[in-house]
C-alpha cells in the first residue's frame, strides 16, 4: 500500500512538472488560453446580454424592426420597408385607392375631381356641376344677366333684382314711357326703350358718344387708356360741360378669356379710368356713376375673335 501511494505521488509531480515546462516553453499561448478563458467567464455572467426575437405583426414578410407599416392587412403586397404600394403618389395606399393610376384626394377616395360641364370649374366647387358657368358665381350660369345666378334666381330667364330673388319688381312705371323704372336709366324722365329708358340725345350729342365708344381702347390686360383715344373722350367731355343737366353711366365688360374675378375687377378699374379722365377735363365727378360686369353680359359670342372684340367693351349712357 505504502508503495502505492509513492507511486502515485511521484506521478502528481511529473505532471505538474510538465504543465509548468510547456508554460514557460510557450508562455504567448498561455495568455491567450488565459484571455479566452476569462472572457468566456465575463460573459457567462453578463446579465444583460440581449435576446434578440423579431416579431412580424401584420404576417407580411417585414419584421417588425423595419416595417414602417405593421399593420397591413393580411395577403397586401408591400415595399421592402413594409408599407403597402401607392402607384400614383397621392398619399392612398392602392389597396384603399378607387382610382390608383391617377392621383386625387382622400375625400373623393383617391379619384381626382372632374369637371362634368367642362367650364373649367372643378365638380368639387361647382355650385352647378352640370351646367357650365363662371367663377365668380362659383361655376353657375346667369342666363338672364342681372347679376343673380340662375341657382339663386326665382326668374333666370328674366332680368330681375335681388330684392325680389331675380325676378322684376311689381310693375312700375314713373314716367310712363313703358320702361319699367327698375330698368329705366331715366325713370322721371321719358326715354325710348332703345336708350334705356332716358330721351334721344340731339345728334350731335349722340354721335360724341358713340365716337367715344368706338375710339375707346385700353393697353392690352390693363385700365390704362390708349392716347389715341383721348381726342374723343375730350369731346364727350365737352358735351357734359355743355350740358349740366347730363349724367353718365359708365359700364366696364370684358371676353371670357382668363380668370372670372381679374375680368371682373379689370372691367371695373377700366370704367372708373374713363371716369377719372372726364374729371380731369371738368366733368364733376358726382355726374359719373360706374359699375363692371367682367364677363357676365356678352353682346356676341365668345367663341370667335370678333365676337370677343365685341364683348370687350365700355359703355356709357348719358342720362337726364
Amino acid at each position: 500500500m505504502k508503495h502505492f501511494v509513492r507511486i502515485l505521488i511521484l506521478l502528481l509531480v511529473l505532471s505538474t512538472t510538465s504543465t509548468i515546462e510547456v508554460s514557460a516553453q510557450n508562455p504567448a499561448q498561455s495568455k491567450k488560453y488565459q484571455k479566452k478563458a476569462k472572457a468566456a467567464k465575463k460573459k457567462k455572467k453578463d446579465p444583460y446580454t440581449p435576446v434578440y426575437h423579431d416579431a412580424d405583426s401584420d404576417h407580411d414578410g417585414v419584421p417588425d424592426s423595419r416595417d414602417q407599416c405593421i399593420h397591413t392587412p393580411k395577403g397586401e403586397p408591400v415595399t421592402p420597408f413594409g408599407c403597402p404600394y401607392d402607384v400614383d403618389f397621392d398619399g392612398i395606399f392602392d389597396y384603399e385607392d378607387s382610382c390608383r393610376n391617377e392621383a386625387g384626394p382622400r375625400e373623393n377616395h383617391g379619384c381626382p375631381w372632374g369637371d362634368k360641364d367642362g367650364d373649367g370649374i372643378m365638380d368639387n366647387v361647382d355650385d352647378c356641376p352640370t351646367v357650365p358657368g363662371l367663377k365668380m358665381y362659383k361655376g353657375c350660369p346667369d342666363t338672364d344677366g342681372d347679376g343673380i345666378p340662375d341657382n339663386k334666381d326665382k326668374c333666370p330667364k328674366v332680368p330681375g333684382t335681388l330684392q325680389y330673388d331675380g325676378c322684376p319688381p311689381p310693375f312700375k312705371d314713373s314716367d310712363g314711357d313703358g320702361v319699367e323704372d327698375y330698368s329705366d336709366l331715366c325713370p322721371s324722365t321719358p326715354g325710348p326703350k332703345t336708350n334705356r329708358g332716358c330721351p334721344e340725345l340731339k345728334p350731335a350729342e349722340k354721335a360724341a358718344l358713340q365716337k367715344a365708344f368706338d375710339n375707346l381702347l385700353f393697353e392690352t390686360g390693363s385700365d390704362v387708356i390708349v392716347s389715341s383715344s383721348f381726342q374723343s373722350l375730350d369731346d364727350l367731355a365737352k358735351v357734359l360741360r355743355n350740358n349740366p343737366l347730363y349724367n353718365l353711366y359708365i359700364e366696364g365688360h370684358t371676353d371670357n378669356v382668363g380668370d372670372d374675378e381679374a375680368n371682373l375687377d379689370l372691367s371695373k378699374r377700366r370704367a372708373i379710368s374713363v371716369k377719372n379722365y372726364l374729371v380731369s377735363k371738368g366733368v364733376g365727378a358726382a355726374r359719373l356713376t360706374t359699375d363692371g360686369f367682367g364677363e357676365a353680359r356678352p353682346v356676341d359670342t365668345n367663341d370667335t375673335p370678333e365676337g370677343r372684340k365685341k364683348n370687350r367693351r365700355v359703355e356709357m349712357h348719358i342720362l337726364q
